[in-house]
């Protein structure tokens, strides 16, 4: 390919862009601003995809740190379930239904007494009573801490 630029003085190049396009460099922002505007150009949707695109990587930032403290807490946490004896119950639907009365207000327990009777065995029962105890210790334990 033949370089048609080639004959062209590259001092007279320069002074022909320095006068065509301005020093950016040693533009104040006032400056910068008008020249914006002189050439029609909106900078609002370039300035409106940075701005979401740093306020995505401080939520990521955010949720990355969330993460390391929980699986940081999340061994502790276990050894505190692993130590919680659980009673057993002669009715395990009776105790549910009783856990529902006493901590959900009337809209969800109208919701979990209809799956309560929906489907389940006597081992989701069993396994939905030791996640609730489960759950109501560690929530009185945080109480405790406080």
């Amino acid at each position: 390919m033949k370089d048609n630029l080639k004959h062209f003085d590259a001092n007279l190049c320069e002074k022909l862009f320095d006068f065509i396009y301005p020093d950016e460099e040693n533009m104040t922002r006032k400056e910068v601003q008008a020249e914006l505007q002189r050439l029609k150009i909106d900078m609002r949707p370039a300035i409106e995809k940075l701005n979401m695109a740093l306020n995505f990587c401080n939520e990521k930032q955010k949720a990355q740190a969330e993460l390391k403290i929980a699986r940081e807490k999340r061994p502790a946490l276990i050894d505190k379930l692993k130590q919680i004896k659980l009673p057993s119950f002669p009715s395990l639907r009776d105790e549910i239904q009783k856990r529902i009365t006493q901590h959900l207000s009337v809209p969800q327990q109208a919701t979990y007494f209809r799956k309560l009777e929906e489907a389940a065995s006597e081992q989701d029962l069993k396994t939905l009573l030791e996640d609730i105890l489960l759950l109501e210790s560690l929530d009185q334990d945080s109480k405790n801490e406080k």
